[in-house]
């Protein structure tokens, strides 16, 4: 059946545009960590309990931008997490800012916005409602749709009301869900509270949620993906639609483990890229999966676990699937992410993704670890390689399609190997020109290599036949996308 096929990237996540495998396989590439992680840490009087970021990729700068909640050592309050556990101090918290050129080595330029401890002389970009404050990030976005200047960063946030207002409790849910946008990420300013600002989108702590009303909009400007609970009383993975970045729909399941999965598996968190686009027709999900510890006392809280973060794809936003083995692990024990990964939507530069990740050193429900920062990175198209599988040649033959394209490119890795590619109808006949034979063999470890056949790349003369494209390739190559340049 001929498939139409879109100019632009294709991945090997899934096997949408696969027509079949020979001798091959589709890997899950899991990202580097860095060699000194953790790459963030405490330096300052208002981070010394941690940290947990968000970070875009600013384009026009060239620079890896980081805004992150940093918990300071001043105390609000005692809390009790769960029946099982002893109650511990609520840290202050800070929206504060840092910069990077490689997202490794991190400036914490001044501010100037935000006093502590007598000076503005600090990189703290949000002050909260409060003294001591606990202002800190759900959702921040560079929005590349917004019209007005003024308004190209969203933030959605937490703070806490005065005591015994509303919005003044401890827990998350009792605190206020807030907005305010910035022309740079620097100056923000504040919305008054929405009529529903009281708790926050997810993060429920019974897991035993009402059958949400009204329909999912696939078309929806914004999507916000997070923990909601099932009757099964284990954590799943909700959707929030909206069209200006306030009003959110009903908190709609999406996404839940199911009884292939490790016992006492849960999903616990789920990052996208908030903004409704895709990257290569894909939308991208790190999806945390939490894996509680079953030989505690039952609790609905679940609070005694730690946590991976998985790869979740979807080609519609509605219909999710993962890979079911870690993207990132966590690290061995002893390490600053022994007892989980909590990993935010990657940042993705020119040559390759970054993902900045908060690393605990104990389990989920252990309050005495302090969260820092790591890095994992992939190469750009990484998230899943097609190889061969033994030691023979294999290879991979895409569903045929009007072709639109005046060139064909790939993202490749060959240490000694050999690519070559052929362009066939949709009868499997080669077409006269472009065969395995023809094809000049692809030796590179390169990012963005040009197909061609005895020297010529330019396809422009093939456009509207229907044309499939088949990648044969030796043991020694990972094949990671390819790219229909348009005509």
């Amino acid at each position: 059946m001929a498939l139409e096929l879109f100019p632009g990237k294709h991945l090997f996540v899934d096997d949408f545009r696969i027509e079949g495998m020979t001798a091959a396989r589709r890997v899950l590439n899991r990202p580097r960590k860095h060699a000194d992680n953790p790459i963030f840490c405490g330096e300052c009087g208002w981070e010394v309990k941690g940290m947990y970021g968000h970070c875009l990729y600013d384009r026009e700068r060239g620079l890896f931008r980081m805004w992150y909640t940093a918990f300071g050592g001043g105390v609000v309050g005692k809390r009790v997490l769960g029946l099982d556990n002893p109650p511990f101090s609520v840290q202050e918290n800070y929206i504060c800012y840092a910069e990077s050129e490689d997202a490794v080595h991190w400036q914490r330029p001044a501010a100037g916005m935000v006093e502590y401890d007598g000076s503005t002389d600090n990189n703290i970009v949000f002050q909260s409602m409060r003294t001591p404050g606990r202002a800190s990030i759900q959702e921040l976005i560079d929005d590349p749709f917004e019209e007005d200047p003024q308004k190209r960063y969203k933030m959605m946030y937490l703070d806490q009301a005065g005591e015994k207002e509303a919005g003044g409790g401890l827990s998350p849910d009792q605190m206020l869900r807030l907005y305010a946008y910035s022309p740079d990420g620097i100056h923000w300013t504040k919305l008054p509270p929405q009529a529903d600002a009281v708790g926050r989108l997810f993060m429920v702590t019974r897991y035993l949620d009402v059958t949400p009303a009204g329909i999912i909009d696939p078309e929806a400007r914004y999507i916000i993906y997070g923990q909601r609970g099932s009757p099964w009383k284990t954590r799943q993975i909700g959707r929030r639609d909206s069209n200006d970045f306030l009003n959110w729909s009903e908190n709609r399941p999406v996404l839940e483990s199911s009884l292939g999965d490790i016992p006492g598996e849960e999903l616990y968190y789920m990052a996208t890229a908030t903004i409704n686009q895709t990257y290569a027709g894909l939308h991208f999900g790190v999806l945390g999966a939490y894996y509680t510890n079953l030989s505690h006392e039952f609790n609905p809280a679940r609070n005694h676990g730690v946590t991976e973060a998985q790869l979740a794809f979807s080609r519609d936003s509605v219909r999710w699937q993962r890979w079911r083995e870690p993207l990132i692990a966590r690290g061995p024990k002893g390490s600053f992410d022994f007892g989980g990964v909590y990993c935010g939507f990657p940042a993705i530069s020119e040559d390759n993704i970054c993902f900045l990740y908060t690393g605990h050193s104990t389990p989920h429900g252990d309050k005495s670890s302090i969260p820092l920062l790591g890095l994992a990175t992939l190469r750009l198209d990484g998230f899943v390689a097609v190889e061969a599988e033994g030691y023979m040649e294999g290879s991979l033959l895409t569903r045929p399609h009007h072709w639109k394209a005046s060139e064909l490119r790939v993202n490749v890795r060959s240490t000694g190997g050999t690519l070559r590619v052929q362009l066939q109808d949709e009868t499997k006949t080669p077409v006269a020109g472009y065969t395995f034979a023809d094809c000049d063999p692809i030796r590179e470890d390169s990012l963005d290599q040009r197909v061609t056949w005895q020297g010529r790349g330019d396809l422009s003369a093939l456009r509207d036949r229907m044309v499939a494209v088949q990648f044969r390739f030796t043991p020694e190559v990972r094949l990671y996308s390819y790219t229909l340049t348009p005509g």
